[in-house]
């Protein structure tokens, strides 16, 4: 059971009386598309660069820069279900901001590690430090190129990478090839061609 921070479950209690407004920090891990070093980069739902503590999934924390002014969103929040149903994660971002263009230009974001926070705002300061709600990958990031007057955007679509390895289906064969892929003098599978073809009925002479 995730144990949230006191005042940040108090601020979602409130918010059946009152009103809520989110705030989402996304820190991404891709690859330099030069050198395929790790490029990491936050980015928040703020208008302002900050600098925070943040817990990992492990538990620890660790002190993070997260860019702002990219108008990031997660429209439809994350869904929380008790099976093994994969509900992907929506972020969208600004197609003009430097920092998103950084991220899906700059990099490759194909399958990068991605962690979502959130907390909440309360007169004009954040309620608690940002609650770790999201571990991912991200599936798609496709780039919506408006037409004259239209607004684009770019969205993120980030899988649990839980549930897309529990869902994932295993290409590989049992075979004698693909046994010695994994270790030369594996012969387990030596004799598995001649025997699937084979249609003795071992119980008659």
């Amino acid at each position: 059971m995730k144990i949230y921070d006191e005042a940040f479950a108090a601020s979602l209690s409130a918010a059946r009386d009152g009103s809520i407004c989110p705030a989402w920090f996304v820190w991404a891990v891709g690859r330099d598309r030069d050198t395929g070093d790790d490029a990491p980069i936050g980015l928040w739902s703020g208008d302002e660069d900050i600098t925070l503590s943040v817990e990992q999934p492990d538990g620890s924390s660790v002190s993070r820069t997260y860019i702002g002014g990219c108008n990031l969103a997660v429209p439809n929040g994350i869904p929380y279900v008790a099976d093994l149903t994969d509900n992907p994660v929506t972020v969208t971002l600004s197609q003009i901001a430097d920092a998103a263009q950084q991220l899906v230009r700059g990099s490759d974001v194909r399958l990068a590690y991605t962690e979502i926070h959130a907390t909440t705002w309360t007169g004009g300061g954040l309620t608690s430090a940002p609650q770790l709600q999201w571990v991912g990958i991200v599936d798609e990031a496709p780039i919506s190129t408006p037409s004259a007057g239209s607004d684009g955007s770019i969205s993120l679509t980030i899988r649990s990478e839980i549930m897309h390895q529990l869902t994932a289906t295993n290409p590989a064969k049992s075979s004698d090839s693909h046994q010695k892929r994994r270790l030369s003098t594996d012969g387990f599978c030596t004799y598995a061609g001649s025997i699937e073809a084979r249609k003795v009925q071992w119980y008659k002479k």
